[in-house]
């Protein structure tokens, strides 16, 4: 009997590290879980923000230099055909920049607002261009795409950089 008691007395102690050790197993793999799950959403986040800012940079760049074609275009159905473009352009970059708002943090704001208040003085500036190009000011227009249009269009990819940097 006492042989048994023994045996039962050392079970116990046992048992309950046993039970602690799966809990603590459990437990472990719930919290690596939790991990994973918030590193892939942050990851996917910022994965997403990164392509939009491609996208946003690609986009005015591509207006520049159809702004650009426009001064050396030589017909008014190739001009039209450029304003068209980038009348369409434009549209898809104002989509990409309302849909960015959304990935914008606090401390962001800043950069976000400057990028949009470059954008639409480089719209501006690309109005008047257009206009100087399609009256054969090529001089004005060309004056035009080397300053203003150059200067807001670099802006906008400063801009863009601040926010790819945070």
């Amino acid at each position: 009997m006492k042989h048994n008691s023994l045996k039962y007395r050392l079970m116990i102690p046992i048992a309950l590290l046993g039970i602690v050790a799966l809990i603590s197993n459990i437990l472990s793999i719930i919290n690596i879980d939790n991990v994973n799950t918030s590193a892939a959403r942050i990851a996917d986040n910022y994965m997403d923000s990164k392509s939009q800012l491609a996208e946003i940079s690609q986009s005015s760049m591509n207006i520049h230099k159809m702004a650009l074609s426009h001064i050396v275009a030589t017909d008014y159905n190739t001009m039209i055909t450029l304003v068209q473009q980038m009348k369409e352009e434009e549209a898809l970059l104002d989509d990409k920049l309302s849909e960015y708002k959304r990935s914008v943090i606090s401390k962001d704001q800043a950069s976000y607002q400057s990028l949009l208040s470059d954008y639409t003085s480089f719209k501006q500036a690309l109005i008047d261009l257009v206009c100087a190009s399609a009256s054969h000011k090529t001089q004005d227009a060309y004056a035009l795409a080397n300053g203003t249009v150059a200067e807001y269009a670099g802006a906008m990819e400063a801009d863009i950089d601040a926010l790819n940097d945070s």
